[in-house]
């Protein structure tokens, strides 16, 4: 692995100077300069040698001195051949005097290298420069600047910077939670403490990164809660509380309990959702009593038998009568496997490779273009511009939702959605929050909305998920979004929507299933298409319909 700028820089770097590190500037490499002029002089003296040569990196400074005028207070000046004449018993400080104002800048700035600790700042400096113009990458050198005075600093530049985009944000919330235990990570912690109405995005990057100091300030978020949690103002702070403290295997009961209270289901989605997940990183047999009887919630079914895998290594699906077994079975001496969640979409990968689709439960429940129908708050985004008239693609869209609409009936009554068309302009089929109870008014309008679907127009997905980021997820309650198109956005770069597709996940804890119309499946080493990556990086489902 190549070394790091710094680490180059210090082999360039005299020997002196780099004993002290890289905290030191040009001024601390200046007084560590005379500080070794005095010492080589002092030694010399004792040793009765004539003279003694004190090299620097380009031009050395001799000093010359007899043995008798050791005690002389008279005052040498500095010769044209760039001696010290009768220079001995002068003090550091008399020696950092009789350097001439010009031969101080010489040192300073033409003679010496520049220090590590400029080249760090200037790397740092040049690290938030490249990440504010969207270049992820320019993330990298930071993995290892974490020792580095100004590292704490740069991140919560970064962090609080709106120009950032979510995704990088969450990239430099991995690299932050790989750091060390240190002062870079002390600081972020002493910042968060006396910054406890940070803003929620800023929230967001600190209960990604562990920090064991700020454990106590997130439980005090659940604590200081008054009344039921179904009737908290904002439940996107408590969620994060409650994924914070899922980073921390030995939460004692306490903690536990207060997590798993949260997924009743008169909670807010987003509060249960996180809830679920943070019980999966606690190394509880609580945990596991609280996860089960969730098993078959069409709302965080999902992310809790996420969690019983990474607990446990099993998987049962939703047949809690063999999860039962396997628990009475273990006794008190659970196998705990406490997994990534990572482990667990490997895993549910192998298994779809093994599964025969006909053995597939799914694929005999509700539908849409073969994607399962499973929410209790489900968002449809539709994509109706002028390309979806070729090969009658706008028909099928319209046949799918109403299909979709009548199997809606048959399920519980409790079920909310909404439909969102982009094309010309962006449209809400229900009008306030753009959210609407399944009951018989709304199915008719639901049902006149989509057969007055017509294509036209161009793509402006970043208008359709801005106004579902800031309109109809807030007091939406949704828990599962469909994203259909067959094109590239018209407003805005790709980035630009992967990047509001990832901010709607992560703060509101939303599924987002994508469909692409007309796309080819990628090949080999070929970059995921957009809607491949939106599924993948929001937890959801990508599907090519044949």
């Amino acid at each position: 692995m190549k070394a790091s700028l710094i680490e180059i820089k210090r082999q360039y770097t005299p020997a002196f100077y780099r004993k002290s590190g890289p905290k030191v500037g040009r001024w601390g490499y200046l007084s560590k300069i005379i500080s070794n002029l005095c010492e080589r002089v002092e030694k010399s003296r004792r040793t009765n040698r004539s003279n003694c040569s004190v090299r620097l990196p380009s031009f050395s400074l001799v000093c010359s001195f007899q043995p008798h005028n050791l005690h002389q207070q008279h005052h040498p000046n500095l010769a044209a051949n760039g001696r010290w004449q009768d220079g001995i018993g002068l003090s550091q400080i008399e020696i950092a005097m009789r350097l001439s104002q010009n031969l101080c800048v010489l040192i300073l700035f033409a003679a010496l290298p520049s220090p590590a600790a400029d080249e760090g700042e200037a790397l740092l400096k040049s690290i938030v420069k490249n990440v504010r113009s969207g270049n992820q990458e320019a993330l990298a050198p930071l993995k290892e600047l974490h020792t580095h005075k100004m590292a704490a600093d740069t991140v919560l530049t970064l962090v609080g910077d709106k120009r950032v985009g979510i995704g990088i944000k969450m990239r430099l919330a991995e690299i932050v939670a790989s750091w060390p235990s240190g002062e870079a990570r002390r600081m972020l912690a002493d910042w968060l403490n006396k910054h406890p109405s940070c803003d929620d995005e800023t929230l967001f990057f600190f209960a990604d990164i562990g920090l064991l100091e700020t454990r106590g300030f997130f439980w005090s978020l659940i604590t200081q809660l008054k009344g039921p949690l179904s009737d908290v103002r904002n439940p996107e702070r408590v969620a994060l509380a409650a994924k914070a403290l899922g980073a921390f295997q030995d939460n004692p009961e306490v903690v536990v309990a207060r997590i798993a209270a949260m997924l009743d289901p008169a909670n807010a989605h987003v509060m249960r959702a996180c809830a679920a997940e943070a019980l999966g990183g606690m190394r509880s047999a609580l945990a596991i009593q609280s996860l089960l009887p969730q098993l078959r919630d069409d709302s965080i079914g999902h992310t809790v038998r996420c969690s019983l895998y990474r607990l446990t290594g099993q998987d049962f699906v939703e047949d809690d009568t063999k999860w039962k077994t396997w628990l009475t079975e273990q006794g008190p001496n659970i196998p705990w496997k406490m997994l990534a969640r990572s482990d667990f979409d490997n895993y549910l990968k192998l298994q779809k490779l093994l599964k025969p689709l006909d053995e597939d439960p799914t694929m005999n429940m509700a539908s849409f273009y073969g994607v399962e129908f499973r929410a209790k708050g489900a968002l449809f985004i539709l994509d109706v511009s002028g390309s979806m008239d070729f090969e009658n693609r706008i028909s099928k869209l319209k046949g799918q939702m109403s299909d979709l609409l009548v199997a809606m009936q048959n399920t519980s009554s409790k079920l909310r959605y909404g439909i969102v068309t982009f094309g010309e302009d962006v449209e809400s089929c229900f009008s306030g929050r753009g959210i609407a109870q399944d009951d018989e008014k709304n199915h008719k309008q639901a049902v006149r909305f989509v057969e007055r679907i017509q294509a036209n127009g161009g793509t402006p997905m970043c208008e359709a998920l801005n106004l579902t980021l800031t309109k109809i997820l807030p007091a939406g309650n949704i828990d599962a979004i469909y994203f259909l198109s067959d094109g590239s956005p018209s407003d805005g770069t790709p980035d630009q929507v992967l990047d509001l597709a990832k901010r709607i996940h992560e703060t509101f804890q939303v599924r987002i299933h994508t469909i692409a119309i007309g796309e080819e499946p990628a090949q080999g080493f070929e970059q995921a298409s957009l809607l491949q990556q939106i599924a993948n990086a929001c937890g959801g489902t990508f599907t090519i319909p044949r």
